[in-house]
């Protein structure tokens, strides 16, 4: 069965007038944000580019070589550039007012461009995270605190689109499907009205009074949202729109690769539930989230992921192809927290990395306790024979 990039050379010439644009239409679109157009898209109000140019150049100015250093899923996206722009449904679409944003100090990361679509609408894409264990920490983060880049969203939205007319759709993967959302719901009326759909693609979700906004509620009609069989970033917190349910060729937290994402046709192929694993972290992690404050939240995710980047790897396909020396590392790191948070984390990383990595992480805490205990009570039985001795 195909993804996306399949569908670009199924379905690639066929233009828009041809054949309407769909959810993986959106998909595509959501992810040519995650490509490094600095120096190629032009920035706000400078002009646009065809995606045939810009793969043109894009390809000029990075070898393949230096695409192979990034081991991160996005390290793909580039494929989608170069398939797009040998196809007749999208080589002249246009792109403009590229935007990259980076301020560790501010702790911002925000990302857009616009997409200007032969059916007389633009697409605003957002820029989400990638794969790394550091991005992934993002995608929590965002989900419990508020970020730069969501005023950035709101910005952005606002002075590229003040001036139009046409039809907006808006969209993104991740951190870029949360900021879609949000960035829509908090656009002046006048903008709000244009916009015809909102795509979210595996985003975390919002806290319930910001669901609770009028504004929020205004985009019931034009929500699209999708999340893998096993969501894990997706599923976090709350969400008004119930989502379409999409089979992975991957497993666990990888399913969050939208290239793994399976194609049939124009639609995605899809499940009616979560599965099994998903439904069990939904339930484990957002029933404990909802019963902890904020400043514990945050606490949860600082210890969590203080495990994930114990054995020193980048990302997620790093972390699930470690092998017991990965397992080694996050075992030590597991006897560091408190008892009631291990056992949580226990839990969570059981479902997150199969069962057998599960049952592996379980031997080695439940060893490891066995030894503390065992070596407490000899210190205790020494000492006490020493007070004898004295």
């Amino acid at each position: 069965m195909g993804n996306f990039i399949d569908y670009l050379e199924w379905r690639g010439d066929l233009s828009l007038d041809r054949d309407p644009f769909n959810e993986v239409d959106g998909l595509l679109m959501a992810c040519l944000s995650y490509v490094r157009l600095d120096g190629i898209v032009p920035g706000i109000g400078e002009g646009e580019i065809t995606v045939y140019e810009a793969s043109e150049a894009f390809f000029r100015r990075y070898s393949a070589e230096e695409l192979a250093k990034d081991r991160s899923f996005i390290s793909d996206m580039p494929r989608i550039l170069e398939k797009a722009a040998e196809t007749e449904r999208f080589r002249e679409v246009r792109l403009r007012n590229y935007v990259n944003e980076i301020d560790p100090a501010k702790e911002l990361q925000f990302s857009a461009l616009e997409v200007v679509l032969p059916d007389g609408t633009v697409y605003i894409s957002i820029r989400g995270t990638d794969d790394t264990i550091v991005g992934w920490k993002e995608d929590f983060n965002i989900s419990f605190k508020e970020v730069p880049a969501e005023k950035e969203a709101v910005r952005y939205l606002k002075e590229v689109c003040r001036d139009g007319t046409c039809p907006i759709r808006i969209g993104g993967h991740s951190k870029g499907g949360h900021l879609a959302v949000f960035a829509a719901a908090l656009a002046p009326p006048a903008i709000r009205s244009r916009i015809s759909a909102v795509y979210d693609y595996d985003g975390p979700g919002f806290d319930a009074p910001f669901l609770q906004k009028k504004s929020v509620k205004a985009l019931d009609g034009i929500m699209h949202r999708f999340v893998p069989e096993s969501s894990v970033v997706g599923i976090l917190l709350k969400h008004r729109t119930p989502p379409v349910y999409i089979r992975s060729s991957e497993k666990g937290p990888l399913q969050h690769n939208a290239f793994s994402w399976q194609v049939l046709g124009t639609r995605f192929r899809t499940e009616k539930e979560l599965s099994p694993g998903g439904k069990v972290f939904d339930d484990a992690i957002n029933t404990w989230i909802d019963e902890i404050d904020e400043k514990e939240r945050q606490l949860f995710i600082d210890d969590f992921f203080s495990v994930l980047e114990a054995p020193g790897a980048e990302t997620l396909t790093d972390l699930q192809n470690g092998g017991i020396r990965t397992l080694q590392a996050m075992t030590k790191k597991l006897r560091e927290l408190r008892p009631a948070t291990r056992e949580k984390m226990e839990k969570l990383l059981k479902i997150l990395f199969q069962e057998w990595a599960g049952q592996a992480v379980t031997r080695a805490v439940n060893a490891a306790a066995a030894y503390e205990a065992a070596h407490g009570k000899f210190s205790l039985k020494r000492k006490k024979d020493e007070d004898k001795l004295q």
